[in-house]
């Protein structure tokens, strides 16, 4: 194939007459490419936020715990050793220089905690159990101020330091610090000793060295050892009881070792992650170091055993990364589409308008390659420099910038005119002749019909295919993280599958209208519905406006229904319009009553919601959220809210055979033979209903009446106030508690502007509503090059009826017609399809991911997506307007001339 020749003169000629049409051509390019080229530097970075909230929203389980062997203890007897604080010091040293590179990276310095069971005080009655805490970090103990005494010391002096106690000798004495809240709850005063013994019978003796408050409350340290601040206190078998815990100093910290049995004293090192050092390009290496640490033999083999969670809280945030790259992969594959078909239509009508000099070029002996080689060379100037502006901006902008789509921008737009330009010049020269015979016209025409035939047929096959395909494994790439390109073009298949849709039926629907309108009075209808025929089923402009249209809608769709997504995920984590939450105790079943009194309060209800609680049943165990509330009182919280009703709430007190009714949402093998773990005893229940979803839990809820369990001889103290009423949160706020310590206060509105302010889904949503706007342009831009590219006929047509005398109030309405009713039709159809797509295909997008509910959200699509259509029908009365007034503009004569 010869290389075509260029004239460059004629490139600069037709670049002068064309340049309004070519920098419109660019500005779509350029757009574009700027908008998909800034997806991916914007979505790295949130991204990394979002892996970071998921981190720091996890909490302790993203901790790495490192369990140190135990020490060992000498049947005949134990010498206390003054070292041992030097010796935790190493072992967390040794635990740090054990962690792999990837999780020493973004994991904070450890912090040591040895803790024992709780061990009950005999001093007073029984229900009084004190837990002893060393607490170290590498900067010191957590700081605290004193209130009365000081810190603990050695029982002994430095004489003794190393003494050693025989295998029958008594208690040994531990001097400990409590917190003033602890003090309080179990009547403690400094100097008091307190008899104490283990589950095992074994004693030891306790010191009240001091009591203080922390320096900072907030400090994360303190989170390790929660009782040490906020004791709990409950019931058991009817028993009230109160469980703390007590601070161990370093200097006291070898007369625990040798007070208590090895067997007693749990020694870990706690790692928490500093979540901003969480990336989202290396979270999956950071989780294969937590599965290789976890699966080290540990204390099988005497050395440290390792343990997290951190590698489920990575699949998660990763989880919800991949669905969000998915979701905007579905709106770029619409947005890229629609600028594809409108760059083809600016292509197409530049063609026309250079068709009368590409004719001459070939009648003065052009080639067909000289042809394409001019609009190439226009065509990849115009391309490259408009996507190289539009990736210049977003470098600028965001420091780098994506280029996989705009590759897709550049092609297209280089190749759109080149092609059709080719074939305008075979047609200018007579490249496909009629036959003269009529049984061979036939047969061409038959071709012709069976090739159109095979492209709509190809169509829908693509779109049943990749419809199947997003049903099928949603959005999310086979290896969990990049998108599904087949499956996010799902939405996209189906406007262009209605599109083709729409124009086979729009010919013969035309042709009816042209016989109706024959009947009619005047001949304005008639010439609309004969030029209809010629112009309303022109493929290009059908497809931009159907699939335009049908983007849009199923992006208004996206948006509405992820927001109304978050706002009942909102609703049903707070359990209500407020939620406090607080330590257990029964003084918080009198505040819900004030509360109830309150203005503004529609109803209050007291609960206490415990998760990680085990229920086996016919050998599967598992977790569960248990609820116990006051079921009546629940039922009318409910039902004067705008929380989903539970009915079977009311059947709560009748379970046979006098066990312990419940209600269960969730794992329903659950249902056979269910026992509870409720405060060390095992509980009986049976299942006599569907439990409400209680805070969003994503593991299965158990909810008891209270007085159900009471009757079964356990005791819950409330630690939840739910409040519903505009008044709920201030009036929680405002609340009289008392001494209860209040851990929060959790309000409807906070909840939700924390839900919808997340990385994820704020980015989701500026893109959608971005990508919805861009699409919207385009479509007018569409409308409007279409009734550019009919525009000489359309004059032709309308000025031989103004030479014939049609009044110029029915011309302009001739006018306005042809150019409104295709996109009305085609418009009104995009709406219906995005609409019914929207039902079609949200629900397999994992939007759940993102708003927090159990299951995927009900489908909002928002009333206003008609005004879509009244945008484009605005604009093209405006192309009408204008195109009228230059008609008019011609003298009369000028056209009887012509």
């Amino acid at each position: 194939m010869r290389t075509p020749r260029l004239h460059v003169a004629t490139l600069r000629g037709r670049w002068r007459a064309d340049r309004g049409l070519l920098l419109l051509a660019g500005l779509v390019v350029a757009l574009t490419t700027a908008l998909t080229a800034a997806v991916a530097p914007l979505a790295e970075r949130t991204a990394d936020r979002a892996m970071a909230a998921t981190v720091g929203d996890a909490g302790s389980r993203s901790a790495v715990v490192a369990t140190m062997p135990e020490w060992y203890d000498d049947p005949r007897g134990k010498t206390r050793d003054p070292t041992t604080a030097v010796q935790v010091r190493q072992d967390a040293d040794y635990a740090d220089e054990a962690l792999p590179p990837e999780m020493a990276s973004v994991l904070r310095p450890g912090v040591t905690t040895i803790t024992t069971p709780d061990l009950q005080l005999l001093d007073a009655g029984p229900g009084r159990f004190l837990e002893l805490v060393h607490l170290d970090t590498p900067a010191g103990p957590p700081a605290v101020s004193w209130t009365r005494g000081g810190p603990p010391r050695a029982s002994v002096g430095p004489r003794r330091a190393d003494a050693a106690v025989g295998a029958g000798a008594g208690p040994w004495t531990v001097q400990v610090a409590v917190s003033e809240t602890v003090a309080d709850a179990l009547g403690l005063q400094v100097g008091d000793r307190l008899p104490a013994r283990d589950e095992q019978g074994r004693e030891v003796r306790i010191r009240v060295s001091g009591t203080f408050a922390p320096v900072d409350e907030d400090d994360g340290v303190w989170g390790l050892a929660p009782r040490v601040l906020r004791p709990a206190q409950g019931r058991s078998d009817g028993v009230p009881f109160t469980s703390a815990s007590a601070l161990v100093s370093t200097a006291s910290l070898p007369d625990l070792r040798l007070g208590l049995p090895a067997d007693d004293l749990t020694h870990r090192v706690v790692f928490g992650p500093e979540p901003e050092r969480v990336r989202w390009d290396r979270s999956a290496a950071l989780g294969r170091s937590v599965v290789g640490l976890q699966s080290s033999a540990g204390l099988a083999r005497g050395d440290i055993s390792w343990d997290s969670l951190l590698g489920g809280v990575l699949d998660d945030g990763r989880a919800q990364v991949a669905s969000a790259r998915g979701q905007a992969q579905v709106l770029l594959v619409g947005l890229v589409t629609c600028a594809l078909l409108v760059l083809v239509l600016a292509a197409q009508l530049l063609v026309r308008r250079r068709a009368g000099p590409i004719a001459m070029a070939r009648q003065r002996g052009a080639a067909v390659v000289d042809v394409a080689g001019e609009l190439l060379v226009e065509a990849v100037v115009v391309a490259v420099l408009a996507a190289a502006a539009g990736l210049g901006v977003v470098v600028l902008l965001t420091g780098s910038a994506g280029w996989g789509w705009a590759v897709a921008v550049v092609l297209a737009a280089a190749s759109a005119a080149p092609v059709l330009g080719a074939v305008a010049a075979v047609r200018a020269a007579g490249g496909r002749r009629a036959p003269a015979n009529r049984a061979a016209r036939r047969t061409a025409a038959r071709a012709v019909r069976l090739r159109r035939l095979a492209v709509e047929a190809a169509v829908l096959v693509v779109a049943a295919t990749s419809y199947v395909a997003l049903r099928q494994r949603g959005v999310v790439g086979v290896d969990g993280t990049d998108g599904d390109l087949t499956a996010a073009g799902a939405p996209t298949w189906w406007a262009l599958a209605v599109a083709v849709v729409l124009l086979r039926l729009l010919p013969p629907v035309l042709r009816r209208a042209v016989h109706a309108a024959r009947r009619s009075s005047g001949g304005s209808l008639f010439v609309v519905a004969a030029r209809l025929t010629e112009t309303g089923s022109r493929a290009l402009p059908v497809l931009v406006t159907t699939v335009a249209v049908t983007l849009t809608t199923l992006g208004a769709a996206l948006a509405a229904t992820e927001r109304e997504g978050q706002a009942e995920a909102a609703l049903a984590a707070v359990g209500g319009d407020a939620r406090l939450d607080a330590s257990p105790t029964a003084s918080l079943d009198e505040a819900a009553r004030r509360l109830s009194d309150a203005p503004g309060v529609r109803a209050a209800v007291a609960a206490r919601v415990e998760d990680g609680v085990q229920v086996s049943s016919r050998g599967l165990t598992e977790t569960v959220r248990v609820v116990v509330v006051d079921a009546a009182a629940y039922q009318r919280l409910l039902e004067r809210s705008d929380l989903p009703d539970a009915p079977d709430l009311a059947r709560l007190g009748t379970a046979p055979d006098g066990t312990l009714p419940a209600l269960l949402l969730g794992d329903d093998a659950l249902r056979d033979d269910p026992v509870l773990r409720w405060e060390g005893a095992s509980v009986p229940f049976e299942v006599v209903g569907t439990a409400p979803d209680v805070g969003a839990s994503v593991d299965p809820v158990l909810v008891v009446d209270r007085d159900d369990l009471a009757d079964a001889g356990f005791g819950a103290a409330p630690g939840t106030v739910w409040a519903v009423g505009p008044g709920a949160e201030g009036a929680l706020r405002a609340v009289d508690t008392g001494s209860i310590p209040v851990d929060t206060v959790v309000g409807l509105h906070d909840e939700l502007d924390r839900r919808r302010d997340a990385p994820l889904p704020s980015a989701l949503l500026r893109l959608a509503v971005v990508a919805s706007l861009l699409v919207l342009a385009l479509a007018a831009l569409g409308a409007v090059l279409a009734a550019a590219a009919e525009a000489p006929a359309r004059a032709e047509s309308l000025g031989r009826l103004r030479a014939l005398g049609i009044p110029d109030r029915d011309l302009s309405r001739i006018v306005a017609a042809e150019l409104a009713v295709p996109v009305v039709v085609a418009g009104l159809v995009g709406v219906a399809s995005g609409i019914a797509c929207a039902y079609a295909v949200l629900g397999s997008l994992s939007l759940e991911r993102l708003t927090g509910q159990s299951g995927p959200p009900a489908v909002v699509v928002p009333w206003w997506t008609v005004v879509a259509v009244a945008v484009l029908v605005a604009t093209v009365v405006v192309v009408a307007s204008l195109e009228w007034r230059r008609l008019r503009g011609r003298p009369l004569a000028e056209l009887l001339r012509s």
